[in-house]
């Protein structure tokens, strides 16, 4: 049987397939009109990989589909979310019980200011029904309840919910017209939980109407049976019945972080800053001793949120990205040309100069190896592009305005990984970089050298880490618990801990090999973790349980270097000798050199020497300077 992990990304869609003794990946065009359909063209080019002679008879054979996304994320930061109404404590209409300035990063963005509706503390049944009447006649279809307090007791929470969905049934409003704040995250921060729960109402309907589209087309119209499970935050997946839109806000890219945690561990690196660089953005994440760097408090898109994410850190640069020449220097995007109509070697109508069509015209990517061959890129084009938008403002030649666009690119990502670990308290020289996604492997060592780190690691499957960061992944369900004592707590743990193997079975799942995690907050702030039984974890009185229930899934083997691409180059590229990946396997590379995997490049620059391993992973050493 196969497992398919899929990721889409803003530019593209990527696939890894494992089962049957193979491991391949594919990747393909993002679609950002409709992401399902991409998700759909990952399959066929399996299909088309494996030989099976239609889509259903490919499905017959898959026992697992895990997709992680951006689809949240583009929701959020493209402010392309639905109609919104929020109930809070009256006096708190404006502030949501924080700062006006950081109530203005969500009034405004994701929410009217007139459709936020205060009631009173002792409020009865008609003063609510009053207020929803009020926002519904606005036009507002989706309303969330965030009252102060509600940490201690959400009960009221709960009960205006009741009451809408009993006055305003499913049938006139369509799905969960209201939800309590207290359901999406139970915190005791009341502006973090109201900020959350807009959140996740602003993107939710985007996230589900395609996430159930791609789920009913495989049934009806493939007979698939199986369940597409959902990439979530915390590096875990799920079904999509349990699974919240807020769950999966940066979930594909952080599949990458914990994909580079995995191979941390294995390794040995203590510290590492993650470098991920696809076709619109390029983000910076943080490893210390194997595990992800998270932070009790950080910003999802300009929203202050003061709950435990991952660090992660973005600039909008990528492949895409648009160059232009201001003020005798070379600026990008942070518009991006995307997949559609994309750079201007792509041919497909895209005028502006883009990285990507300086990594053509300079030999990092080969015009015929692209996506494993299934696109020509016009080297013209870059060309004309390059010299229109830098070159002949600049009054220098198309080949330094290629590298000038390149040179500005790494200047832009040396100081997004050294801000990064300046926020971490890490000299650079200390960590390891690892580089990947579609066009990290060509920023590696140049970002390197610029922020002094002088080891740097490059995976044969770095081109789609976060799909196989999704492919080493579990079912992972978190649930929480506000309490007062340790008794509560003790009472509290029994009751998560059967409502996690209700779920898990109710999912198909066996509960009896799950694997519980525990962490316990104290009111004085501190924290007690351990695995099993939440009595270890337990000290002092507390104010949260959080139990983390984990099912193992089937995991992928490293990805060998055997299976080279058809459209692997070697000879010489813009100067630079050029190896195939597959040739390289066990042996050291000196650079400056290109390793061409087909459907990926690394770029080893000068002065950088790199050792790969039998597996087709590679480290790339450079001594001191």
């Amino acid at each position: 049987m196969l497992n398919f992990d899929i990721d889409t990304g803003g530019t593209m869609t990527d696939g890894l397939v494992s089962g049957d003794g193979m491991v391949f990946s594919v990747k393909v065009e993002t679609t950002p009109h409709d992401v399902t359909i991409a998700f759909m063209n990952v399959l066929e080019a399996a299909r088309e990989r494996v030989g099976a002679a239609t889509l259903r008879d490919l499905l017959d054979e898959v026992a697992l589909i895990r997709w992680s996304s951006t689809i949240t994320s583009n929701v959020l930061a493209q402010k392309s979310g639905p109609k919104l109404g929020l109930l809070v404590s009256a006096g708190h209409e404006d502030d949501l019980y924080t700062t006006a300035d950081e109530a203005a990063t969500v009034v405004g963005p994701l929410i009217d200011r007139e459709n936020i509706t205060g009631i009173s503390a002792d409020a009865d049944d008609d003063e609510v029904r009053v207020a929803v009447k009020g926002l519904f006649d606005k036009g507002i279809r989706r309303i969330n309840i965030s009252l102060q307090g509600a940490f201690e007791d959400n009960s009221r929470e709960h009960k205006i919910v009741s009451m809408i969905d009993a006055q305003y049934p499913d049938h006139y409003l369509g799905s969960i017209p209201a939800l309590p704040a207290s359901e999406i995250l139970l915190r005791p921060d009341d502006a973090t939980r109201t900020f959350v729960s807009l959140i996740n109402a602003y993107v939710h309907p985007s996230l589900a109407t395609t996430l159930y589209r791609a789920e009913e087309s495989l049934r009806q119209e493939h007979s698939w049976r199986g369940n597409v499970l959902v990439g979530h935050i915390n590096g875990g997946v799920a079904r999509i019945g349990k699974t919240t839109a807020f769950d999966t806000i940066e979930s594909g890219p952080l599949f990458g972080t914990h994909a580079s945690a995995h191979e941390a561990s294995r390794l040995g690196d203590a510290r590492v800053l993650a470098i991920d660089v696809g076709g619109t953005t390029a983000k910076a994440s943080a490893v210390d001793a194997g595990r992800v760097v998270d932070r009790d408090e950080g910003h999802l898109f300009g929203i202050p949120v003061r709950t435990n994410l991952p660090l992660l850190r973005s600039i909008a640069l990528g492949g895409g990205s648009v160059a232009r020449a201001k003020d005798g220097t070379v600026t990008l995007g942070p518009d991006s040309m995307g997949a559609a109509p994309g750079p201007a070697c792509y041919g497909l109508g895209g005028r502006g100069a883009t990285t990507t069509d300086a990594f053509v015209l300079l030999g990092y990517l080969s015009p015929t190896a692209f996506l494993d061959g299934r696109r020509t890129l016009d080297l013209d084009a870059a060309r004309d592009a390059i010299a229109r938008a830098v070159g002949d403002p600049l009054g220098i030649s198309v080949e330094d305005a290629a590298r000038r666009i390149v040179d500005a690119a790494f200047d832009m990502t040396a100081e997004l990984a050294r801000e990064t670990a300046a926020e971490m308290g890490w000299d650079p020289a200390d960590t390891a970089l690892y580089a990947f996604g579609g066009n990290g492997p060509l920023f590696a060592t140049g970002v390197a050298d610029r922020i002094g780190a002088r080891t740097v690691r490059l995976f044969g499957f770095g081109h789609v880490l976060s799909a196989y960061g999704s492919a080493i992944s579990d079912v992972v369900h978190v649930y929480e618990s506000a309490v007062n004592s340790d008794d509560a707590a003790r009472a509290a743990a029994e009751r998560l801990t059967e409502e996690a193997r209700r779920d898990l079975r109710g999912e198909g799942f066996d509960p009896d090999t799950a694997i519980l995690h525990w962490e316990v907050r104290g009111s004085d702030g501190s924290r007690a973790t351990a695995e099993g039984a939440v009595d270890a974890a337990l000290r002092g009185h507390s104010s949260l349980v959080r139990l983390t229930a984990r099912s193992p899934l089937p995991s992928l083997a490293k990805v060998e270097a055997g299976s080279p691409a058809e459209r692997a180059e070697t000879g010489e590229r813009g100067g630079i000798p050029t190896h195939s990946w597959a040739s390289v396997a066990g042996s050291t590379v000196p650079g400056p050199a290109l390793v061409d995997g087909g459907s990926f490049t690394w770029l080893v620059g000068e002065g950088w020497s790199l050792e790969v391993d039998p597996h087709g992973d590679a480290v790339a050493t450079r001594g001191e300077r």
